[in-house]
């Protein structure tokens, strides 16, 4: 009778509905990430037909995701999920060619279905050897890092968004794809390069978590640095940040005189030579 009594209140106070419904709304957010693989199975069973590793790996995945309470899941999600981009993109049949003028709408919804349905990945037209690309997308794996209590993974996935975006695509976020078939333009001189750097040697020298993530962005930041030719800022911006980052680029012998000849490119070249278009 007095919970009979207590939900007549609620449900007449304005105020009361609104606080149930900000209490019961994580509930609800959770609960809408369960059965994730169930219920894409129909959409796996049709686009990776018969694909018993396909499914395996993608049940795996979505168990941990569903259920990520603590860094270490977070770090096993973000490794895991590279992989996987791999192994679909490598595996996914459309059963039409997505790049022709009367199936590119047909492939643009088959691949908003299979976004929805596959939070974490980001399906997209291909280029090269595949026609279908599959990306890593970030937003629901730092959407879970925030259920547990640890800022630590927080930060690590900072540096991953700051590098890359919620979408690792083909380029990061310092370099640019300017035209179609140029080379990424650099965006040295931003001050990107150095703060990532300076952020994944901070995170590392505590923390082992993402560490092949962020070794890979540490590379990659080393190579647009030293075997860029062509660039977003001006040579004062540029040529700035370049001496700032050489110390944390950790140079071999061989990459210090790489650093010394693109050095000397900048110093020599003017600036729409370093900013123009093109090979």
């Amino acid at each position: 009778m007095i919970f009979i009594i207590f939900i007549t209140f609620i449900l007449k106070s304005n105020k009361m509905k609104k606080l149930l419904f900000l209490l019961m709304m994580p509930v609800l957010c959770f609960g809408q990430q369960k059965d994730i693989y169930k219920n894409a199975l129909p959409l796996i069973n049709k686009y990776f037909p018969n694909n018993e590793l396909v499914q395996n790996k993608l049940q795996g995945f979505y168990v941990k995701f569903e259920s990520c309470r603590d860094t270490n899941t977070v770090d096993w999600l973000i490794s895991k999920q590279s992989e996987l981009c791999a192994l679909l993109t490598s595996s996914i049949e459309l059963g039409f060619d997505p790049d022709t003028d009367q199936t590119r709408r047909r492939a643009y919804e088959t691949y908003q279905l299979l976004n929805k349905a596959l939070p974490c990945f980001s399906f997209y037209e291909g280029r090269g050897d595949f026609q279908t690309v599959i990306h890593e997308h970030f937003s629901p794996i730092v959407d879970a890092a925030k259920r547990n209590r640890s800022l630590l993974d927080d930060h690590g996935l900072e540096i991953i968004l700051d590098a890359w975006g919620t979408t690792k695509f083909y380029h990061s976020n310092y370099a640019a794809d300017v035209c179609c078939g140029c080379p990424f333009q650099s965006d040295l001189g931003s001050g990107l390069h150095s703060k990532l750097l300076i952020a994944i040697d901070g995170f590392s020298s505590g923390s082992d978590l993402f560490s092949e993530s962020l070794e890979e962005i540490r590379m990659d930041v080393k190579e647009n640095a030293l075997y860029n030719t062509r660039y977003l800022r001006s040579k004062q911006a540029i040529l700035k940040e370049f001496e700032l980052i050489k110390p944390l680029l950790k140079l071999t012998e061989k990459e210090a005189l790489s650093y010394e000849k693109t050095k000397a490119y900048i110093e020599q070249a003017t600036d729409e030579e370093l900013q123009a278009v093109g090979g």
